[in-house]
């Protein structure tokens, strides 16, 4: 899973350690303990982040920092606080952004929406956040907050992006930067499908904030640590640079007066920016972030006036199966999707199928064309790159074989995306 980092970097600076968790979950060691970035999910994988770090160093954890407050990266919070006791030292301090309150709040009030959400996402029958996992920090800071390790400083500084309560781990005296969710080294994940409407001008804001502290060593969300100049400046620099092209041009096209999907079509991102490497859209992708920068400005409308007020799903239903409800219709409509899929164009076949896709149940030939819309979506997935639309097809292709998302995961062509 991209989510899940299996690495350990030992004194990444002096003190400071990457432990195998959700994400880069990090220990800072200080004189006064362990200042801990990301409790992990629970379960064995903090199990075995506590035993790494007793495997580093005998100090407790003196204070638990929330990256930020998307599910899983807390869940293993109690198994912190019981490690502790059963050691005999203090509970840890939880620290976090003060909007971390505010989204576990909305979490566990939509918990059967997040169980959704996340289980098409990550192709997995991921469980409804239960509350004893979402454990609400001691500490909501507003923009800075100082921990004095006695050696060391450590500052935590606000970093809106991701999410609007991401927070950065600053050592000044080491010029070392956790970018936390704020820093991915590939396309920031703005516009993802089914979340919420993300700002890209206050990411790009952050990074530039970021970048101005001169960090020498970098480390992002995922993968390993950056040390080498060039690489820390372009891993603040050139998503920032890419968000405000897409944001400059997105509006350019507005301004002309095209719609969302024209816009999508016309965008020509310059290689010369979007081609690093760190820009890889293996988590976003240049049409959602276009998409997100269009929901900032527009309303929900796709300016189709059919849709302003449309009709019931199945009136519309029982309408195209009065004109395409015969055996001999559906089969013509398959057999042109199946002509565009043999030459290629995936895409433009869901389209062509999805005019037969969307009649009743009892429409001649309806299971074999539910059958080849998820053959087409499975197909479909291996053309993208970003893991969120691979993970999205190939889930509603499962919910179309009337399997449970994430059962076939198994049968997953290999890609090799790392962001190592």
């Amino acid at each position: 899973m991209v989510l899940i980092n299996r690495a350990t970097h030992r004194d990444i600076v002096p003190g400071v350690h990457l432990l195998p968790g959700q994400g880069n979950s990090v220990a800072l060691e200080t004189a006064k303990g362990v200042v801990l970035f990301d409790a992990g999910p629970g379960g064995g994988l903090t199990a075995n982040m506590i035993a790494t770090l007793q495997t580093i160093t005998p100090k407790p954890v003196s204070h638990i920092v929330y990256s930020h407050g998307h599910l899983g990266y807390n869940y293993g919070v109690g198994d912190w606080c019981r490690s502790m006791a059963e050691r005999g030292f203090a509970r840890p301090v939880l620290v976090a952004h003060r909007r971390v309150r505010a989204r576990y709040a909305r979490y566990q009030e939509a918990e059967g929406l997040q169980q959704l959400l996340n289980s098409l996402q990550f192709r997995m029958n991921v469980p409804k956040p239960k509350p004893e996992w979402l454990v609400m920090p001691d500490i909501g800071f507003e923009d800075r907050l100082v921990i004095d390790g006695g050696d060391r400083t450590i500052e935590l500084l606000a970093a809106p992006s991701e999410t609007d309560d991401v927070v950065a781990a600053w050592l000044p005296s080491e010029r070392f930067l956790y970018g936390s969710a704020a820093v991915i080294r590939s396309l920031p994940n703005v516009g993802t499908p089914l979340r919420t409407l993300r700002d890209p001008m206050r990411w790009a804001s952050t990074l530039d904030r970021l970048h101005a502290l001169r960090p020498k060593v970098l480390l992002a969300e995922f993968g390993g640590p950056l040390f080498e100049p060039q690489d820390v400046e372009d891993a603040l620099v050139l998503p920032a640079a890419g968000l405000r092209w897409l944001r400059q041009e997105t509006v350019r096209l507005m301004n002309e007066g095209l719609g969302v999907e024209d816009i999508v079509a016309r965008i020509r991102p310059p290689a010369a920016l979007f081609d690093h490497p760190f820009m890889r859209p293996v988590y976003g992708c240049v049409d959602y972030i276009v998409r997100d920068i269009w929901r900032s400005e527009n309303g929900w409308w796709d300016r189709n006036p059919t849709t302003l007020h449309p009709a019931p799903r199945l009136q519309v239903e029982a309408d195209l199966q009065s004109l395409l409800g015969s055996a001999a219709d559906v089969q013509h409509v398959v057999a042109r999707a199946q002509a565009l899929a043999e030459g290629g164009q995936i895409q433009k076949a869901l389209h062509v199928i999805d005019l037969v896709a969307q009649l009743p149940e009892d429409t001649p030939m309806h299971s074999q064309v539910m059958d080849f819309k998820a053959d087409l979506l499975d197909r479909r997935a291996l053309q993208l790159s970003s893991v969120v639309s691979r993970n999205l097809y190939r889930s509603m292709a499962e919910q179309l074989r009337g399997l449970p998302h994430g059962s076939t995961r198994d049968n997953d062509p290999t890609h090799g995306m790392t962001m190592a």
